[in-house]
């Protein structure tokens, strides 16, 4: 992992400063060292901001993917090692967007006065350390507190990282690039989902080892972040204010007066809720109506991959059409259908429903963010604390929908999927009531 960061990184670094390294050969040829292609990157934001949107994409692809979603195929054996039951799973796998809860909207609130670049190197190393603190638990108090503890990182990705897209793209480069994020948060999790409980754990020992492993990528990238990224400079092009930070008072008190950011939060807790409880308990769900664990883990893995395939297009849709807002409540009908019908289909239907689910469901994660930027009130300048709001609603959502619908396996096992679908059904309407963000 960490050489193949190290690859894209270099190929990253090169590709968009070949053309400033070529014309700058007018005089005598000098190495091209990588600290002299970062220093010409620094004076040009339209080349420097593919690194950046990099950066970004790897902080989705080890906290947000790979760390975080490694637990649902590990609950099986952490379970059994710590005792728990299948409430008591809930509970921890509900104990990271709890964190979020709490540190959504601070979150935000920081980056917006203190940049993305110093927020992302704290928020990456500890994640990183954090993470691996999973591996020390010895029981469920333990295992409760050190995935709080990583969820206070992990809870900041999808409010801090959307703000470096705001900063450096506009129009339809605003849409592609969170639809990237979420294709590389995708991918960290169909990763996770593949190899850790079937191969790595096996190989390094158990899941402790596991934890240590995920953690290691993190602080090395929070250190990335530190020496290489940086705010975007103020041009003709870009708007000033855009890289200026803003008072934690003017933020808030800004972002507390628009209407639709507090509408999208109560629909982001309906749908953040629904789809959490899902991914914690679908390997679960399916080794109880007797799937093997190889197969029950690639059901998870299969819903992660159809993602990647999705985000970009449910976008581009929204491009097509001209409105974010259509092509979200498509997609809330089809991932209620999805969740309604799982319990009660079996076999190739069963893959069917995840398919459908998978592609739909990440762009709409995608979408929200960019609803929320292209606001006029929002943009970059509020966008961290207008997400980090909009995230402590979801976080929400996410800490009580796992416990809440894992309770109802002692009545029937199908019988969480069907709560989730109602939830994720209850902001439709809600949604309805959003006004002004229609794309033109």
């Amino acid at each position: 992992m960490i050489s193949t960061w190290s690859g894209v990184s270099a190929i990253l670094l090169w590709y968009s400063q070949k053309d400033i390294i070529l014309k700058r050969q007018t005089k005598p040829p000098q190495k091209a060292t990588l600290g002299r292609i970062l220093i010409l990157m620094k004076t040009e934001n339209s080349k420097y901001r593919w690194y950046m949107l990099g950066l970004a994409m790897m902080a989705y692809l080890f906290i947000a993917g790979m760390s975080r979603m490694c637990m649902p195929v590990l609950f099986k054996e952490i379970s059994t090692d710590l005792g728990l039951s299948m409430v008591a799973i809930g509970v921890v796998w509900g104990m990271d967007p709890l964190a979020g809860v709490f540190i959504g909207l601070p979150g935000g609130l920081i980056a917006d006065r203190f940049g993305v670049r110093l927020s992302m190197t704290v928020v990456c190393i500890l994640a990183g350390l954090f993470g691996a603190l999973r591996g020390l638990s010895i029981n469920f108090l333990t295992m409760s507190a050190s995935m709080f503890l990583f969820g206070l990182m992990a809870a900041t990705m999808p409010t801090i990282v959307p703000k470096v897209t705001a900063q450096w793209f506009s129009g339809k480069g605003l849409g592609i690039s969170n639809a990237v994020l979420n294709i590389m948060w995708s991918v960290g999790a169909m990763t996770a989902t593949m190899f850790s409980a079937t191969f790595l754990s096996p190989l390094l020992g158990g899941w402790k080892m596991v934890m240590f492993l995920y953690g290691m990528p993190c602080v090395i990238l929070g250190i990335l972040w530190y020496f290489t990224g940086k705010e975007p400079e103020s041009n003709g092009t870009e708007r000033k204010e855009d890289g200026n930070s803003v008072s934690f008072k003017n933020s808030l008190s800004h972002v507390l007066r628009i209407r639709n950011v507090w509408i999208i939060g109560l629909v982001t807790l309906t749908f953040w809720g629904s789809s959490m409880g899902m991914i914690g308990y679908l390997p679960l769900y399916l080794r109880t109506i007797g799937w093997s664990p190889v197969s029950a883990d690639s059901a998870i893995t299969i819903l992660s991959g159809i993602s990647i395939v999705g985000s970009v297009p449910v976008v581009l849709l929204s491009e097509r059409l001209g409105s974010r807002k259509a092509v979200l409540i498509i997609s809330i009908i089809l991932g209620t259908l999805t969740l309604l019908l799982l319990p009660i289909l079996s076999g190739l239907a069963v893959w069917i429903l995840l398919i459908i689910n998978g592609f739909m469901r990440t762009g709409v994660f995608a979408l929200f963010n960019v609803i929320i930027l292209e606001m006029k009130e929002v943009g970059s300048r509020y966008g961290g604390t207008a997400i980090g709001l909009v995230s402590s609603f979801g976080m929400i959502g996410a800490f009580a929908a796992p416990p809440l619908g894992n309770s109802l396996t002692i009545y029937s096992p199908g019988l969480p999927f069907t709560f989730w679908a109602v939830l994720s059904l209850m902001g439709l309407p809600l949604f309805m009531l959003v006004r002004g963000t229609e794309k033109r």
